[in-house]
């Protein structure tokens, strides 16, 4: 995967741009690997921050062109940079935002979106705050990108930048790990104990940037460009890795099934096929968009198909509560009583939690247990974390709305029903 076929540099596959369909197939199946490999957590350092310099490159491009700046250059030099050393790169998006209804230049506080407040001949000084930040504490670099469209009156707010995640004036106030600290047992977090996400609300005063860092600093028109190709890509990174973590409840959920001895039953089956539904319409909508790219008339770089992207992502984000039911369906009750870790390492209460905790003799006390133990972790310690990110991460249900109807072309349907009626 390190291997860059053109240089023989030893670079992560995670930041070479892909040039064709295979490559951007290969992409999603990358993420796809990385996920499985960390347990079904969204291996997202590095996915993210070259899904924004995948974004920045086209859209900086843009921006030269009409205001004859040299931000492409910037880009490519900056992405080269930690393609090379294999920097751990993160995105800061989402602006706290204040008063919703409001634009930035509109708040009472003008630090509610980040900020251009200065600008210096060496670069600009930034203000403002970013929020929902996955990562950032174990990060090298944290990249920087507008999270809207925004007018001539917000062109101080039309700013993307790179800084190290350690630059003066940029604090940190991170979440707690609250489904790390709940599993008190190893055996009750199989997955969390092992591979976890923090996030972080993130606090610019005075940051100063270099110009060789800086991407967007005033250009209004192109700020949402930005924000748009960012999530086009990052929603093709979300469809892939959200299949991976599917295919885990579907096993889990099958498996729970055979457990309980109850695999046969009709209501079980409909539930397994849903989830085997939800799995791989994620993943079909990652391979169509892989198979079927666009490619930016600028610059000719490729990119994933915006419609089966958009399509692969409300499907994760309207269905997965109902997958979470269908799991729960076939596990019962004891994916949420089931006793601890420490009871079943009691060598006295572990004969007593086999011989009453016994299903399908066809499997073991010691997996069943274990099976109740994982779908615990799924549905409770990882429950809240994952419920909202499953609808929320990577763009709302709203937003892959409105993308749908923005880029779904009625030409050929309106031509039938013409056909029909005339």
């Amino acid at each position: 995967m390190a291997e860059d076929p053109e240089t023989r540099e030893p670079i992560s596959a995670l930041y070479r741009r892909p040039a064709d369909e295979n490559e951007l197939g290969e992409r999603s199946e990358m993420i796809q690997a990385t996920t499985r490999h960390s347990r079904a957590v969204f291996n997202i350092m590095k996915v993210i921050g070259s899904d924004a310099l995948f974004g920045l490159a086209t859209a900086a491009a843009e921006t030269d062109r009409q205001h004859g700046t040299h931000y492409s250059e910037t880009v490519r030099q900056y992405h080269g940079w930690v393609a090379r050393e294999d920097r751990g790169t993160v995105v800061a998006q989402t602006d706290v935002k204040g008063d919703r209804s409001l634009r930035p230049s509109q708040q009472k506080d003008p630090d509610l979106y980040v900020r251009i407040k200065e600008r210096r001949p060496d670069g600009i000084v930034v203000r403002g705050a970013k929020v929902h930040i996955t990562q950032p504490p174990v990060a090298d670099e944290i990249i920087v990108i507008p999270s809207r469209a925004m007018t001539e009156a917000d062109a101080g707010y039309a700013v993307a930048f790179a800084v190290p995640a350690n630059v003066k004036g940029l604090t940190m106030i991170c979440r707690p790990l609250i489904e790390l600290e709940g599993a008190k047992h190893p055996l009750e977090g199989p997955r969390v104990r092992h591979n976890a996400l923090v996030e972080a609300l993130m606090v610019f005063e005075e940051v100063f940037v270099p110009w060789d860092r800086v991407f967007l600093a005033g250009e209004s028109a192109f700020a949402g460009r930005v924000a748009h190709m960012f999530a086009l890509w990052h929603r093709f990174s979300a469809v892939s890795y959200r299949a991976a973590q599917a295919d885990l409840i579907a096993a889990l959920a099958l498996e729970l099934a055979e457990a309980n001895g109850i695999a046969d039953k009709s209501h079980i089956r409909r539930n397994i096929v849903e989830l085997v539904q939800f799995a791989e319409i994620q993943r079909m909508s990652a391979q169509l968009a892989a198979l079927k790219p666009a490619r930016d008339p600028l610059t000719g770089g490729l990119y994933p198909n915006p419609l089966y992207v958009n399509v692969g992502k409300l499907y994760s984000n309207a269905h997965y509560l109902s997958a979470v039911q269908a799991l729960i369906d076939c596990a019962g009750g004891l994916a949420i009583t089931a006793p601890s870790g420490d009871d079943y390492a009691n060598p006295e209460l572990r004969p007593v939690i086999e011989k009453y905790l016994a299903g399908n003799t066809q499997v073991g006390g010691d997996r069943r247990f274990k099976l109740f133990l994982a779908a615990r972790e799924l549905v409770a310690l990882l429950g809240g974390l994952e419920s909202v990110t499953m609808v929320h991460a990577e763009g709302s249900i709203e937003a892959s709305v409105i993308e749908l109807l923005r880029t779904y072309d009625f030409t050929k349907a309106r031509a039938l029903l013409d056909k029909i009626l005339s």
